[in-house]
């Protein structure tokens, strides 16, 4: 008899039971609400190659396709665990100063100073030099091998702020505390509870054999071939089909 092999599991945890409702969530959940309201195809121009308002007829074809059927965005948004953010946060931009406070009990946030970041790191006249660390009420577990990704949802277009990405080894640790970049123009920001704030990726720690070289006759082939069966007028992948209900 074979054994059947477990699904790996994440797991999200937190002491507050209010912050269920906000709990993370594929990232699927929290796709933009620019994206859900995009069009699968646009209007092919008369000058382009199909004429006699063919592009009518090729609605949501690969040849009129928007970003909406692209398979590395639409896998990208898919991919991983969206964490919301878990209080109202007002963080307040000044000139020689920056100070964040939020609503609930779980509104803990903090400086990490800018010799920490900027005092080696090339300076960026765009971002405030200190750094905001949102002490993060969510744990995480990972089985053993895997790692988490933290980094911005970054089809959400967030200008105020950036999320300092980093890997963490959630299979032996648990805490995903987030820090961030404001912009360093003057301004109250007012972020919302429930918000997208971290995108959430595991992924398995292994080592890959690397090689760099030129193509083979075999990779040329491999290519033509994958070409061929993908160039057709009404090819969909299983990323783009995730999307046709949105």
């Amino acid at each position: 008899m074979f054994k059947k092999l477990k699904t790996p599991k994440v797991e999200f945890f937190t002491d507050h039971e209010e912050l269920l409702p906000y709990a993370p969530k594929p990232a699927a959940h929290f796709y933009p609400e620019w994206f859900k309201r995009m069009d699968g195809a646009h209007n092919v121009q008369p000058t382009q190659r199909y004429p006699f308002g063919l592009d009518k007829a090729l609605t949501l074809s690969n040849v009129n396709a928007t970003v909406k059927r692209c398979p590395g965005v639409v896998s990208y948004m898919s991919q991983g665990y969206v964490v919301p953010l878990w209080s109202d946060f007002v963080v307040q931009v000044r000139q020689d100063t920056i100070y964040a406070f939020g609503s609930n009990e779980t509104a803990s946030v903090s400086l990490h100073g800018r010799h920490i970041h900027f005092d080696k790191m090339p300076a960026s006249k765009d971002y405030y030099k200190d750094a905001v660390k949102f002490t993060n009420p969510w744990k995480v577990k990972t089985p053993k091998g895997w790692s988490l990704l933290i980094t911005s949802p970054f089809y959400h277009m967030e200008e105020r702020f950036t999320v300092i990405p980093g890997v963490i080894e959630s299979d032996t640790y648990h805490h995903m505390h987030v820090n961030t970049f404001f912009k360093s123009y003057p301004a109250d920001h007012q972020l919302r509870m429930g918000m997208p704030f971290i995108h959430v990726i595991p992924f398995q720690r292994s080592k890959l054999k690397y090689e760099a070289r030129l193509s083979t006759e075999e990779d040329k082939r491999l290519i033509k071939n994958l070409r061929f069966r993908s160039d057709k007028f009404f090819k969909k992948n299983q990323a783009m089909k995730n999307t046709d209900n949105d």
